[in-house]
């Protein structure tokens, strides 16, 4: 449609008024460009409604004190969601000032607490100051949010322009550090692009209030070289994968030389997986939510994203179910002995009790003293508590605190049995004095506390097949063989035996997903794929799984012994050697943080499944940098490179002592072996669904 006629007239008054000598921002210094800028808020945005306003100080990660605006619009005796909030201004203008009647409108109108953050502004700090400020601030309200009347379970983050940026690369951040993602990301005309030259740029190049030359002032002044446009904190086009980020709400305006790039990161967005939701609204321009006292579109706006707001932090009310003294309590499942117990640590008072809420609870407390990390039950049971909420109690512990290698444990005397299995398991000792001490390399190391009915080890005996000498194996597990709670992903992870009427389905649909039939060449009939999966039923050396995040199947796994298997020629193949083939075939549970999840819990079950199996090997394409990268983060060395007869591939190999020593179970960085292979290969941000990688 056309150009709305109030803003045109708008604009029209902005070119006469650079015909009369008015200087264009471009030619500003920035202070005067920041003057003029907050100078034109109130003509163009006016004053917000009343609210309780507080102004808060908190420290960045140099040192210097950041300042932020914390704006009340809910009833300040419970604890409010939040919406953290970046202004625009290309890293250049604005401010706490600029976007005052905004915030306040959003959180008058949701109602939920905003908080704008005051981050540090180019040319005095250049890339990625802006990110840092941004991400302390959300780290800040994670930490400090519950003192200052905050829910920081329900918590948004949004901005416009290049607040918008920042406010999706800090998804981005968040999903790469395990740490939760908001509820909800508002983007409103957001930067995405490395480069500023889509047909949009070009047709709004000027007379649309943001203009090219304005832009690339902006960003000449922020970006140290020309090297930082291809980082995804400045361009998160630029970022690999886009999948496991939080649910999107973008706002596009159609005369705004960034409505391509919007269009561009929704759609990427959307083909990730990520729930998305987009709009270019027609007639505006860029910064139209800012314009209030220009158009009635931008009150509108307003409305609208404060009941997008409200439907996700209501959503949110009603998913947690639980007191208002429990808001903002880390909680935690766990599943010891196949008991679905929720563990919740509020401060220092940690909490066991059924998932289900009905039956008992065992009551703890968790703290770290002259740098030990302490679990004390000695005093807080009416009765002693069931040894699966102690296997429950330790877990969670190590989770949360998973840089620390013992736990010192403190049981009522009256309880020696409850340490008896523990220590009987290697798992805990018995020093002088009250406590024990739990060594975390052996407690992960016991089955009970990840799988339902372990198996006791087989005895050993030897067999020949196809010409090989192997020992016997054991029958083959039926229904969940492991379960394991995901922090990172707040979802547990399960691996379920294969059943071929249950399964069949998804495992045809996922066979002719083309980006598995890429790899697995298995496409094809229904019928072709029963008796595929019947095959593996029938064959002693190798198990088929399905992976499933809170009972949601997503990817299918092989797990073999290697000693049967045609990698054994190629190595000095052990007795208890293992080895597997993975494929994800839900194309929303590609990416690093379900690969991170679902990797180690693939070789933690493997290692728990028989206490014998030292190595677990792994045979990708060596061309496969992607995935060879990623198994060496995940503590797979690189072994060497072979020939099999349809490809050359990498050994792979990790060893039990690294695996439970260095704690693999928890997501990495760079790999500590690498093969030079892999020297110029791409980070690992996708998951490879394949065989014949994997």
């Amino acid at each position: 449609m056309p150009l709305h006629p109030d803003l045109e007239a708008f604009l029209e008054l902005a070119a006469l008024a650079e015909e009369d000598g008015r200087a264009p921002m471009c030619e500003l210094e920035p202070a005067q460009a920041r003057a003029s800028y907050d100078q034109s808020t109130l003509a163009l945005d006016g004053v917000g409604p009343e609210l309780p306003v507080e102004d808060i100080g908190f420290r960045a990660r140099d040192g210097a004190t950041l300042r932020a605006r914390l704006y009340r619009g809910g009833d300040a005796g419970t604890p409010l969601p939040t919406l953290l909030y970046f202004h625009g201004g290309g890293y250049v203008v604005g401010g706490l000032d600029s976007h005052d009647a905004l915030c306040r409108a959003l959180a008058q109108r949701t109602p939920c607490a905003v908080l704008a953050v005051d981050y540090r502004l180019a040319p005095e700090h250049k890339f990625p100051t802006a990110f840092h400020d941004a991400e302390d601030a959300a780290l800040w309200l994670a930490a400090q949010g519950v003192a200052h009347g905050l829910d920081p379970t329900r918590v948004a983050f949004a901005g416009d322009s290049v607040g918008g940026t920042l406010a999706t690369a800090l998804t981005l951040a968040a999903r790469d550090a395990g740490r939760s993602q908001p509820l909800l990301q508002v983007l409103l005309y957001p930067c995405t692009s490395i480069r500023q030259d889509s047909d949009s740029h070009r047709r709004y190049a000027s007379g649309h209030l943001l203009e090219q030359r304005t832009l690339q002032w902006m960003f000449g002044h922020y970006l140290r070289s020309e090297d930082d446009r291809a980082d995804w904190r400045f361009a998160p086009l630029a970022a690999q994968d886009l999948s496991g980020l939080a649910p999107a709400h973008l706002v596009l305006a159609e005369y705004d030389p960034l409505v391509d790039e919007g269009r561009a990161y929704a759609e990427r967005l959307q083909a990730a997986g990520v729930r998305t939701q987009w709009q270019v609204h027609e007639g505006m321009v860029h910064d139209f939510a800012r314009l209030s006292q220009v158009v009635e579109e931008a009150d509108t706006l307003r409305s609208s994203i404060a009941q997008t707001l409200a439907e996700a932090f209501g959503r949110a009310r009603v998913a947690a179910a639980v007191p208002a003294s429990a808001i903002g309590a880390w909680v935690f499942h766990a599943h010891p002995d196949g008991d679905p117990l929720e563990v919740r640590l509020d401060t220092s008072k940690l909490t066991v009790g059924p998932q289900a809420g009905q039956g008992p609870t065992s009551h703890w407390l968790l703290h770290e003293q002259a740098g030990t990390l302490r679990l004390d039950g000695s005093d807080s049971h009416d009765a002693e508590p069931a040894q699966t909420h102690l296997l429950a109690a330790i877990e969670a512990a190590f989770v949360c605190h998973p840089q620390r290698t013992t736990l010192s444990l403190r049981l009522a005397p009256s309880n020696p049995a409850g340490l008896a299995r523990l220590v009987d398991a290697g798992a805990a000792s018995l020093p002088p004095g009250p406590d024990a001490i739990i060594a975390r390399e052996a407690f992960w190391q016991l089955p009970r506390v990840w799988q339902r009915g372990p198996r006791e080890s087989f005895a050993q005996r030897y067999t020949l097949s196809q010409g090989r000498r192997h020992p016997l194996r054991p029958a083959k597990p039926a229904g969940t063989v492991y379960q394991r709670h995901i922090p990172w992903l707040s979802q547990t992870l399960s691996l379920d035996t294969v059943d071929i009427e249950r399964d069949l389905p998804a495992f045809h649909r996922w066979m002719n997903d083309p980006v598995v039939a890429h790899f697995w060449e298995e496409q094809g009939e229904l019928a072709r794929h029963r008796t595929y999966l019947e095959a593996i039923a029938a064959d002693p050396r190798v198990t088929g799984l399905i992976g499933r995040l809170d009972g949601e199947a997503f990817g299918y796994f092989e797990v073999y012994w290697a000693k049967e298997d045609r990698i054994a020629p190629f190595y000095e193949a052990g007795d208890h050697d293992r080895g597997w083939h993975a494929l994800i075939g839900e194309a929303r549970f590609r990416g690093k943080p379900f690969l991170t999840a679902w990797m180690p819990s693939v070789s933690h079950y493997l290692f728990l499944d028989d206490c014998r199996t030292q190595r677990i090997v792994i045979e990708p394409r060596a061309d496969n940098h992607k995935m060879i990268k990623s198994l060496g983060r995940c503590g797979y060395a690189h072994v060497k490179e072979f020939d099999f007869p349809h490809k050359r591939a990498m050994l792979g190999m990790l060893l039990r002592e690294r695996f439970f020593g260095e704690a693999l179970w928890i997501p990495q960085g760079d790999a500590t072996v690498s093969p030079p292979s892999a020297d110029r290969a791409e980070p690992p941000l996708k998951d490879i669904p394949c065989k014949s990688t994997t």
